[in-house]
């Protein structure tokens, strides 16, 4: 048995004096061992009491042992004491036993005056004795304890003064089961998801909350996971994933978790972004393709214009060409075309270089050289002629009789004219007079006409068209009027002749007139000597044929058939098959006489009646405004000139030169009658007519 001694000896504390009586009190205690014993003596005279307060169990005794308490007693008293022992279940409180006693034993004894001095203290053993089934020191509540499980066993933990545990009991004896312990309330668990309290094991408390699961990351809640990311611990809420997390059963295939509209299955747009996750951007419009922007024909990359739209982004700067008439490779700025490639509309070309002041003429344009003609050549009013005040200066040769009926330029500065008798006369190039050649064009006694001719422009060589259906070939040495060609048809008059050089040799192209009959007719020829074969065009005679090359050819003439005889007819040759058609929807006009090719879409054309028409590429119109002869009457144009729309010649039968420098028509001069006209530019133009007449502009050659 543990004893507690608490009792100090009585004589000890009296000092020098008698020792002072008291009582010797030994408490006991069994199964259950007190937090706290009280013992209270009571003097039973006069009712007086004197207590002690006794930590027991705090100390950690085990059960069956006891406490010893020394009770010393005030002089005053009786000898008849009551001693009083109380048990408490809860230890000492501030020094002193608190709240109900569970065990109560008391017991009165006399202690006679000097009693100790004798050496016979008086002693007195009380119990503090309760039951205590399951030895956590406290009594069953039903015993007068407070102890709400008594139960040996699992109620050794369950008292007043245990804890309470989370685990459904009342461990602490107050009529609640786990309070203050928060069961219930919101907590975010030790994996970071959201739960709420709960008991764990060993009476803890939890947080509640469910273990993570691996998701997808959707960071746009698109509902497509980001591409190549491993999933993430995720905790669901309500049993829902959030929004921003996706089950692993959905696909990882967004190349853009930042972007909501970025996954696959979208239509993909135009711009430079992987829309539907394809690997590529664009990819449905052809990104950097080669291209040609339709405006401006230029080589270009095809680019985003729109997000579904694209453009062909031209890659290097667009020239601007403008419109040039005259293809003098000089230009307008009005109707100016930004292309790569030349345009070619209507019947304007186009050059790359603007400034042209008159867009109809080829020898006027900046930097041209400035001509004796009369006008402002290169576009600098300032510039002047270094030249003479031009003139049409004329000369007979070599007499009144001859009438000249056409002239032909080649090389640099050589004419050729003929005309009237078998008159053929050549001014060769350096040379400043015309030189005329012998010999008769004919085989019998009266003299022939010659009509036409043209001339090599590289050879000199002159070929000429004769009436009776005979063509000559002559150089500027000749002594005879030989080899003379015949045609087919022997009453042709060869009225015009005009031809190109090919493959060293050359193509001549002829239109005649029967001298009997109101019939024309075509022929080609390369120039040689063996007889030509004539196509007959029926009631259509022909005068004139001109061109710019093989495949553009004019030659025009009259239609005689009908009640309305006389009528102008143009006729092409086509580049494709060498046939010639006749031209639809020309105005209906009096017969024409000649025909000049300026370029591939500008020709004009002359004859009866002050006609003149021009062609514009598509389409023949008449051309209005001519002067008109004093007194007023039509009359016959017998040859056109030009260089451009707005450099044109014009000279008649009556012995007119008509001009037209863009702006007006003047009369250039007048003399008498005149058949052929040839140049090369408005500085080097040749006329010639009746009665020797041969006019040089704008001075005769020196």
């Amino acid at each position: 048995m543990k004893r507690l001694l608490l009792l100090l000896p009585l004589w000890a504390l009296a000092g020098c004096k008698d020792p002072q009586d008291g009582v010797k009190v030994t408490v006991t205690y069994a199964q259950f061992v007190p937090g706290c014993v009280r013992v209270t003596a009571v003097d039973d005279a006069s009712g007086d009491t004197l207590a002690t307060d006794v930590a027991v169990r705090e100390k950690k005794p085990g059960p069956n042992g006891q406490i010893v308490v020394g009770l010393l007693l005030p002089e005053k008293w009786g000898p008849d004491i009551t001693v009083v022992a109380d048990g408490y279940e809860a230890v000492p409180k501030d020094g002193a036993c608190s709240g109900k006693a569970v065990t109560n034993q008391k017991q009165g004894i006399k202690v006679p005056k000097g009693s100790t001095k004798d050496g016979k203290t008086a002693e007195l053993t009380l119990k503090a004795e309760a039951a205590d089934l399951d030895g956590d020191g406290y009594v069953s509540d039903k015993l007068g304890g407070s102890d709400c499980d008594d139960n040996a066993g699992v109620g050794a933990s369950i008292n007043p003064g245990a804890t309470e545990l989370c685990n459904d009991r009342d461990d602490n004896c107050d009529g609640q089961r786990d309070e203050g312990l928060g069961l219930g309330e919101a907590c975010t668990g030790t994996n970071a998801c959201a739960g709420t309290k709960a008991c764990g094991v060993n009476g803890t408390v939890i947080c509640n909350s469910p273990d993570p699961e691996p998701a997808l990351v959707d960071k746009d809640e698109d509902k497509y996971a980001a591409l190549g990311q491993a999933p993430v611990p995720t905790c669901k809420v309500d049993g829902k994933l959030p929004s921003n997390r996706l089950p692993l059963s959905a696909p990882a295939t967004d190349c853009d978790d930042n972007n909501a509209n970025v996954h696959p299955g979208v239509t993909d747009l135009c711009n430079g972004a992987d829309d539907n996750c394809s690997g590529s951007a664009d990819e449905d419009f052809h990104i950097g393709d080669a291209c040609a922007d339709s405006a401006s024909q230029c080589a270009g990359t095809t680019q985003c214009a729109t997000p579904t739209t694209t453009r062909c982004q031209v890659t290097a700067p667009i020239p601007t060409w403008y419109p040039d008439n005259d293809l003098d490779t000089y230009g307008t700025a009005t109707g100016a075309v930004s292309s790569c490639p030349k345009p070619n509309a209507g019947a304007a070309d186009f050059a790359d270089k603007a400034g042209d002041c008159d867009d109809g003429n080829p020898f006027i344009h900046p930097n041209a050289a400035e001509l004796c003609d009369e006008q402002d050549n290169d576009c600098n009013p300032a510039t002047v002629e270094s030249c003479a005040t031009p003139t049409w200066a004329a000369q007979t040769f070599p007499d009144v009789g001859t009438s000249w009926f056409d002239v032909s330029r080649y090389n640099d500065g050589g004419v050729w004219i003929v005309g009237s008798d078998s008159s053929r006369a050549v001014k060769k190039p350096g040379e400043t007079s015309f030189t005329r050649l012998a010999g008769n064009c004919t085989t019998g006694m009266s003299q022939q006409d010659l009509y036409s001719v043209w001339a090599n422009p590289i050879t000199g060589t002159a070929y000429v068209g004769r009436d009776d259906g005979v063509v000559i070939i002559q150089k500027p040495t000749d002594g005879q009027c030989t080899p003379r060609v015949d045609l087919s048809y022997g009453n042709a008059d060869v009225n015009g002749l005009f031809g190109f050089e090919k493959d060293g040799g050359v193509q001549i192209y002829g239109a005649t007139s029967m001298t009997s009959t109101p019939y024309g007719g075509r022929f080609e020829w390369d120039g040689g000597t063996t007889n030509v074969t004539v196509t007959p065009v029926d009631n259509t005679p022909l005068f004139s044929v001109h061109g710019q090359s093989t495949n553009l050819l004019f030659s025009v003439g009259e239609f005689d058939g009908g009640s309305s005889g006389g009528r102008a007819v143009i006729y092409r040759r086509s580049p494709s098959s060498a046939a010639w058609s006749r031209e639809d929807n020309i105005p209906d006009v009096a017969g024409l006489t000649d025909v000049h090719v300026v370029n591939e879409k500008l020709a004009f054309a002359v004859g009866k009646d002050s006609t003149l028409l021009k062609w514009n590429g598509s389409m023949w119109t008449k051309v209005e405004g001519l002067p008109v002869t004093a007194p007023p009457a039509p009359e016959k144009f017998t040859g056109v000139l030009a260089f451009g729309a707005n450099s044109i010649y014009v000279i008649t039968e009556s012995g007119g030169i008509y001009r037209y420098n863009g702006t007006q028509w003047t009369t250039a001069a007048r003399t008498s009658s005149l058949y052929g006209i040839d140049g090369t530019s408005p500085e080097d133009i040749w006329v010639v007519g009746a009665f020797g007449n041969v006019i040089h502009y704008p001075s005769w050659p020196q």
